[in-house]
């Protein structure tokens, strides 16, 4: 059977499988890079990484091998229509800015245990 979806509906099952798994993530800090934003799982494991004022636009890492990666092969999406959805839902999940730039992460993030209060 061969189903035909448009791009918003598209757009919409990719928002809710991201809602779904990753959600509820939790911004947090650290006192060593202060202009950074990690949003992490129940885990404590960083997911994404928003760099918000170093550098000269407004970066957010993402996870390859939890998101960019499952995005692309769930979904059979491109590098700029995963880009471009991700950037949807940053916006209605977490409230961040049309002008974030969501990049692809291959290198993984750091371990961090001391988070700011």
């Amino acid at each position: 059977m061969d189903i035909q979806v448009n791009r918003h509906q598209l757009e919409r099952v990719v928002i809710k499988w991201l809602n779904q798994h990753y959600g509820n993530l939790t911004p947090k800090k650290h006192t060593n890079v202060p202009y950074t934003i990690f949003f992490v799982n129940n885990k404590n494991e960083i997911i994404m990484e928003y760099d918000y004022i170093l550098r000269h636009r407004k970066d957010i890492l993402i996870d390859n091998d939890r998101i960019w990666s499952k995005l692309h092969s769930i979904f059979h999406l491109k590098y700029l229509e995963v880009q471009s959805i991700i950037n949807v839902w940053l916006k209605e999940t977490y409230g961040l800015d049309d002008d974030v730039t969501p990049l692809k992460n291959n290198w993984g993030f750091d371990d961090i245990t001391d988070w700011e209060n």
